[in-house]
């Protein structure tokens, strides 16, 4: 429902007209002949749109215009009719209206105007609805974590926000393997942040073709290559004055790097066949699962991009070194499934909380977020039993024990392969290392070269 404020004069058969227009979708038309107590009206009131009729007596039209936006910014001001200041529809769209009639008499197209204003509104609407809902669950309270990593994280993401609300812009990397939850923290960023009003625009840098995300990213004109029937705007562009989020940013293809390096400083992208650079106001946050600092000194990676991208680094651990946040993650996940589906709550058996714990999570959060929901989804029973996560056996894990008598390892009974364990060892060598190829293969007493060799082996 959307109501219409009408400022000025205007015939008995437009007013009708009007209310027949609004009133089918459940609003009502006021009038203030004078603008003054338009403005006052429109300042107590509201409205969603307001029709100005120029011209009025004692304030100009473009005062009307200039105090009705910054009463509130969100109106959709249609402007018919001139005055000495609002000449024509470049002065009232200049000034912030949504659309300008010249004449007061041209009933049909100013009920044309207001149908349009109206329908921006509903559209606004909306459009906050799912921004809603795109936000919802990235408030503090929302995303659980007490470990000392996990803290850490929450208390940079809350100090980027509160120190950018002057708007400024750094550029922030977010880091750790795949399931940890770069996303929520890309998201959490955004909507506790100034920029929360504009678009978050995601792209995922592995799933869109090397060929395409050029286009993508900056957007093209119209004829640009075979495809381009018509001029696009790219996610720069699209993401102004909010959040160009760059998932898998360690995919994206080394001709390309340039170009992005130079979009992010100089803030002006240049659309594919374009001759003119656009101005955009982005922050960048750039996520991955692999380490740009090794890959940079393979020259698999632009150093000056890692650099300019590792402005603000926040790194998720993953979750099997996150002790009592796994039970804490799948007690809170268990009561949203089941209130996401109205279904009866659910608890976790002493078994399970135990198997949760033990489990070493490979597909981190985002795993234990899948099993919980299957559980819920599958199951009859109000609690969820170890059976019902479908974990793999518990049993089949390498015991490694040191003492001053040397190494002692337990294998499983049922045996396993060598390749696994050699995997495993070098996968917790590097975590344990944050990544770093060098100290990993110091901690393992092989050469840097030995160690790459294996991990390109084992697909690390």
């Amino acid at each position: 429902m959307a109501d219409l404020l009408l400022i000025g004069g205007a015939p008995r058969e437009l007013i009708e007209a009007l209310s027949a227009l609004v009133g089918r979708g459940g609003g009502m038309v006021r009038q203030e002949e004078s603008g003054l107590s338009g403005l006052e009206s429109h300042r107590d009131t509201g409205a969603e749109v307001v029709l100005v009729c120029l011209p009025l007596d004692g304030i100009s039209g473009d005062e009307v215009l200039e105090r009705l936006i910054d009463q509130d910014p969100r109106a959709v001001v249609v402007v018919c009719g001139r005055d000495p200041a609002i000449t024509g529809s470049a002065d009232a769209l200049d000034r912030g209206a949504f659309q300008h009639v010249v004449g007061i008499g041209a009933q049909a197209q100013i009920l044309a105007a207001v149908g349009l204003a109206l329908g921006a509104r509903q559209a606004d609407a909306q459009l906050s609805y799912l921004r809603s809902r795109d936000a919802s669950g990235t408030d503090w309270e929302s995303i659980v974590g007490q470990c000392p990593p996990m803290r850490s994280a929450f208390a940079t993401v809350r100090k980027i926000c509160r120190r950018t609300v002057g708007g400024g812009a750094p550029a922030v990397l977010i880091t750790g393997e795949t399931g940890t939850g770069k996303g929520l923290f890309a998201k959490a960023l955004h909507y506790n942040s100034v920029r929360r009003s504009w678009a978050l625009v995601e792209l995922n840098c592995a799933a869109v073709p090397a060929t395409l995300i050029e286009a993508e990213l900056f957007g093209h004109e119209r004829g640009a290559f075979t495809d381009a029937r018509s001029a696009r705007a790219g996610l720069f562009e699209t993401a102004d004055r909010g959040t160009l989020f760059l998932d898998e940013i360690a995919a994206l293809d080394l001709s390309l790097q340039a170009k992005l390096l130079n979009a992010i400083e100089e803030k002006r992208v240049r659309r594919l066949g374009g001759s003119n650079e656009r101005p955009v106001d982005v922050q960048i946050v750039a996520a991955t699962a692999q380490d740009l600092e090794a890959m940079s000194g393979e020259n698999r990676f632009r150093a000056d991009l890692f650099h300019r991208l590792d402005v603000v680094r926040i790194h998720l651990p993953p979750l099997r070194t996150r002790g009592d946040d796994r039970v804490l993650l799948a007690e809170t996940f268990l009561r949203q499934i089941c209130y996401e589906y109205g279904l009866p709550e659910k608890q976790l058996s002493d078994g399970a909380r135990l198997a949760v714990e033990r489990y070493d999570w490979p597909g981190n959060v985002r795993e234990l977020h899948n099993r919980i929901e299957r559980a819920v989804l599958l199951k009859d029973d109000v609690m969820v039993r170890t059976a019902d996560l479908e974990l793999p056996e518990l049993e089949r894990r390498v015991e490694i024990e040191t003492s001053k008598s040397g190494l002692k390892v337990s294998l499983p009974e049922q045996g396993l392969k060598f390749d696994d364990l050699e995997r495993e060892v070098l996968r917790q060598a590097l975590e344990r290392q944050g990544g770093n190829v060098s100290r990993a293969a110091r901690f393992l007493g092989i050469t840097r070269q030995t160690l790459i060799y294996r991990m390109r082996k084992h697909g690390l």
